[in-house]
């Protein structure tokens, strides 16, 4: 149930990621890659990688030197480095960072690990979707990445910030080496010091906030998840964290029978309503696990299973699914909410039976939930329906919906949770040789493997909120000046 979740909060979060961490890496990059451009202009990929990997290494040392940087790529090997350089005793000591940026070097001397660096490993696709990079087609002359007119902007504006440490800089990268003493000279380089009102911050904000008259639609999606941040900012007066934002946006949802794919408040309402689907499903699935692991010699009949986990569940006999689901759904806003924490809660404390009687309950919610959303759900989740998501679950709880909730549940546990895992455990298996089972069919029992850890997925809001940050928008206080103009010229 993870690829539509996924795909959800890609589309209103373009160009950001959950390990692209600092905003400033996306005038840095211009920077190193228009001079490259300029004065070395080397079609070998290993050329450009070796050039870029200097680049990278030694502002990990810049960033790490002095009050350390958060999110800076390389900053624990650069934290090594540093410390073996004080511990020379003087200020004389040259780091030699050339074998650190060494793409071949032994693994524990790199100062990362992956060979594509931080740009090729981490940054470079979030910058080709909000256009600030171009990678060449098949055949082309040059294949290394090239910027685009934005991104020359950029790097022209950083290099201006700079002045002659510009110069500096990639004098020290062709020679490999830098002394200990001069790092400082290069602070202006930190994500920290953007300088507020100059041309690289407004032109860094201009891109993030979608505000350039070529904007596409993935800068308007992406505008627009910033702009409710800015307002939850406003209205918390500090800084959100990722699952106040996500239930704030699903309870304050606009108007949701006339919600459609495009409009990002609904889509943020549909991705934590198939997150807590899943969630719901994974924590089913961790129960039957606790029942196997505890069951003598690990083993239990699918029927055996499947009836001691439905008697957690406390349906009432007579009861149809659909009054089930009304009786659960009591119109609270915050429902949904306090079923989803004192489901995990209960998981946590090994609580098995209240954790699925509250994951059932919670799937009720949902279904009720679901049913003001059907247009959005079916013009936003689209696909074959061996794709398991919030619809697919929808639909067939609808189907189900006068039949007896006992046996609803029991067809859910078994065929959509239990079973369903054994599925796609063996096409991975089969397809790309993964074993991925946490129980195994044997002579007609299900015997226990492993467990698996349950959590909410991370949609990338932290790092839009470390983003909004550094360009000065919000603080520890919550909105800035510079965010409430913000928004206000929205």
């Amino acid at each position: 149930m993870q690829r539509p979740i996924e795909a959800i909060y890609q589309s209103i979060v373009p160009g950001i990621s959950t390990i692209t961490l600092r905003y400033r890496y996306y005038s840095f990059f211009p920077f190193i890659l228009k001079h490259y451009e300029e004065h070395i202009r080397h079609p070998d990929p290993d050329t450009f990688r070796a050039f870029q990997r200097r680049c990278e290494a030694l502002f990990a040392l810049i960033c790490t030197h002095g009050e350390p940087e958060l999110g800076i790529t390389g900053s624990d090997w650069a934290g090594r480095t540093l410390n073996d350089a004080r511990a020379q005793s003087n200020e004389t000591a040259i780091i030699d960072f050339s074998i650190g940026a060494d793409p071949d070097a032994d693994d524990s001397l790199r100062y990362l690990r992956n060979k594509g660096g931080a740009f090729g490993a981490i940054y470079a696709t979030q910058m080709s979707e909000m256009g600030l990079i171009h990678f060449p087609e098949a055949g082309d002359p040059n294949p290394n990445p090239v910027c685009s007119d934005a991104a020359l902007k950029l790097a022209d504006a950083l290099s201006r910030e700079l002045g002659a440490t510009a110069d500096e800089f990639f004098e020290v990268v062709a020679a490999g080496k830098v002394a200990l003493s001069s790092l400082e000279s290069f602070e202006a380089m930190k994500p920290n010091r953007l300088r507020r009102g100059s041309g690289e911050h407004i032109l860094l904000t201009d891109i993030l906030l979608g505000k350039s008259d070529t904007r596409s639609e993935t800068d308007l999606m992406r505008r627009s998840t910033l702009q409710m941040l800015l307002d939850v900012t406003a209205a918390l007066r500090s800084i959100p964290r990722a699952e106040q934002v996500k239930w704030y946006w699903f309870e304050n949802v606009p108007e949701l029978q006339d919600g459609n794919a495009h409009e990002v408040p609904h889509l943020w309402f549909l991705y934590q309503a198939c997150d807590l689907m899943r969630l719901a499903y994974e924590v089913i699935l961790s129960a039957a696990l606790t029942l196997l692991e505890t069951a003598p010699r690990r083993r239990m009949s699918l029927s055996d299973l499947t009836d001691e986990l439905v008697s957690f569940a406390e349906v009432v006999e007579d009861q149809t699914w659909e009054n089930v689901s009304l009786g659960l759904a009591d119109g609270s806003a915050n429902a949904a909410r306090e079923h989803a924490l004192a489901m995990l809660d209960a998981m946590h404390e090994g609580e098995t039976a209240e954790q699925v009687r509250l994951a059932v309950s919670l799937i009720a919610i949902l279904f009720v939930r679901a049913s003001d959303a059907s247009k959005l759900i079916e013009e936003a989740i689209s696909g074959a329906d061996y794709f398991q998501s919030l619809r697919t679950e929808v639909q067939f709880l609808d189907r189900a919906s006068s039949a007896p909730a006992r046996l609803v549940v029991a067809d859910m546990v078994r065929e959509r949770v239990v079973k369903r895992h054994l599925w796609v455990a063996s096409r991975k298996f089969r397809n790309q040789k993964a074993y991925t089972f946490h129980m195994e069919p044997e002579e007609g029992r299900l015997r226990y493997r492993n467990h698996f850890r349950v959590s909410p997925s991370s949609p990338r809001l932290d790092q839009a909120v470390r983003f909004l940050r550094d360009i000065g928008l919000i603080d520890e206080d919550g909105i800035t000046q510079l965010g409430r103009a913000e928004m206000a010229a929205a």
